[in-house]
């Protein structure tokens, strides 16, 4: 008993030794210093998110590329050879858009194609997509009860389908509340898939290197006619 308290009371001695010694540790950072600190820390966090950015886009790739080499295998052409197309999207939206409220126009049949850009779902038997072509978008309610697919099929296949993929669609008109127009597909294919990540919100092209100028994606979500427009005027001007 003797011996431990011994080396207790040498420990707390010993402990108080260290700290008279190192009084600088317990004294509260400078503005400077702290403002420093939070710098640095700030700057880790971003490289490390950058970094799990990174190895998730490349994740994303190659998971892509093997679900398409799964369909080959299967038999399955994951790049069909064509797809008829009834009206661009802008007419589509132009000649039923004037459609009321929960109109459904089931006896008609119209074949729209262009890129997804928003997917949403409500349950493994109900997807929401905007369809995105000629600078308009137009809803699309894929509806298990509507599809040629069973419901497991069409369960699997539309959670293989992703933002960026461009796709051929063939439904009726309708119009969902609050929606300017909307199609209900009966059936639905993946006529190009996108392979790479998209960014998931819509962001000024700003870029500060070479990489980052070819991002595609990035140009995929900014794509604009009116920018091409002004970029086609502009470009002559300036070789002069």
């Amino acid at each position: 008993m003797e011996n431990s308290a011994e080396e207790t009371v040498k420990s707390i001695s010993d402990l108080s030794m260290q700290e008279n010694a190192n009084p600088s540790q317990f004294e509260p950072l400078s503005k400077n210093a702290l403002k420093k600190l939070q710098k640095n820390t700030k700057k880790e966090e971003e490289r490390r998110k950058k970094e799990e950015l990174k190895a998730s886009k490349q994740q994303y790739f190659e998971n892509r590329l093997k679900a398409l080499a799964s369909q080959k295998e299967a038999g399955i052409n994951p790049y069909p050879h064509k797809f008829f197309v009834s009206m661009p999207i802008t007419e589509y939206i132009h000649k039923y858009g004037g459609l009321n409220n929960g109109d459904h126009l089931e006896d008609v049949q119209v074949s729209l194609a262009g890129r997804i850009m928003s997917k949403r779902s409500s349950s493994s038997k109900l997807f929401f997509y905007d369809l995105h072509g000629g600078e308009a978008k137009v809803q699309v309610m894929a509806d298990a009860r509507n599809s040629e697919f069973d419901e497991a099929e069409f369960s699997r296949f539309h959670v293989s389908v992703k933002r960026g993929d461009i796709v051929g669609i063939t439904g009726f008109p309708g119009k969902l509340k609050e929606e300017n127009s909307s199609i209900f597909p009966k059936s639905f294919v993946v006529l190009s898939h996108c392979l790479h990540m998209m960014p998931r919100q819509k962001a000024a092209l700003v870029w500060r290197t070479p990489t980052e100028s070819r991002h595609f994606p990035s140009w995929v979500l900014n794509f604009s006619f009116h920018l091409f427009d002004i970029l086609i005027t502009v470009i002559p001007l300036l070789d002069r």
